[in-house]
């Protein structure tokens, strides 16, 4: 029974990995919640509030991306860069999280990205 509880318990929260490579470079991500103002930490992608947003340290790069409104998807855009969780094409993907920028002539970069 207790082996029952765990595997539900897995599927309730999604709980993504705050480290992850992206072509072969370490990016942090911490998703921050502040709907109130009080910027609080939150590690369950199922609590993410309306004022959620997502940093991603990558490279020399420090970017603070702002949830998505997109219907059933978690994500994360500035209409430049793009973290997303789960979207309509790919599905559920909290391991290997799609990283993208868009480029100045309309190209779209993927960067590839796993858990660290």
């Amino acid at each position: 029974m207790n082996i029952l509880a765990i595997f539900l318990t897995l599927f309730i929260s999604l709980t993504p990995s705050s480290n992850f490579k992206c072509d072969n470079e370490l990016l942090e991500a911490t998703i921050r919640n502040n709907l109130n103002g009080d910027f609080a930490v939150t590690n369950d992608l199922e609590k993410i509030d309306e004022g959620s947003f997502v940093v991603l340290n990558w490279k020399d790069t420090s970017l603070m991306l702002p949830i998505s409104f997109n219907k059933n998807e978690i994500s994360f855009t500035d209409k430049k860069w793009l973290w997303s969780y789960r979207d309509n094409v790919r599905g559920l993907h909290i391991d290997a999280p799609r990283f993208a920028e868009l480029m100045p002539n309309g190209k779209i970069i993927d960067y590839e990205c796993e858990i660290a």
